[in-house]
Formats: structure tokens, C-alpha cells, sequence
């Protein structure tokens, strides 16, 4: 369903409306916004799940659920390490 709406754009937003018409790539401004407005709503999704990854970091952190490297054996162990985890789920099946 399509809703008119009335909008006051800045010269930056009609300027850069016009722009990606000039282009050729879209037929109307309506196109461009409804494009943007799914980006935004992507990237905003996106955002949101880096941020619920980095609360469950920041997390261990506070629990004390990490592992210093600080030398190449501790990468050399923590490689070991992943690669056999990476192995048992192989082997399991997922």
C-alpha cells in the first residue's frame, strides 16, 4: 500500500536525490529513499548484532573467560586449540 507524504528535504538530500537519478540507475526518488531506508534498516540490524557479540565479550571479560597471548606459543596453543574444536564439530556434524 502507498502513503503520499510530504517532506521537506535539504539541499544536500535533494542534491544527492538528483545525483542517483542522474545516474541511471534509478527511475524515481522513491526508489532511491525506499533503497536507502532498507539499507539503513540493514545496517541498523547489523549494528545491533555486533553489539549483542560484544556485550557477550565483554561479558567473559568480566567473568574472567579469556586467554592472554602474549607469546607465540600461547598463539601456537590457542591455534592448536581452535583447529581442534573446528575437528570435534567436523565430526559431529555441525
Amino acid at each position: 500500500m502507498s502513503v503520499a507524504m510530504d517532506l521537506r528535504l535539504s539541499e544536500k538530500t535533494e542534491s544527492l536525490i538528483q545525483k542517483h537519478l542522474a545516474s541511471g540507475k534509478y527511475d524515481s526518488p522513491q526508489q532511491i529513499v525506499e533503497e536507502a531506508l532498507e539499507q539503513f534498516d540493514q545496517q541498523a540490524a547489523a549494528l545491533a548484532e555486533v553489539n549483542a557479540k560484544l556485550e557477550v565479550g565483554l561479558a567473559d571479560l568480566r567473568a574472567g573467560r579469556f586467554r592472554e597471548i602474549r607469546t607465540e606459543e600461547d598463539v601456537a596453543s590457542l591455534k592448536k586449540d581452535v583447529f581442534q574444536r573446528i575437528k570435534e564439530r567436523h565430526e559431529l556434524g555441525g
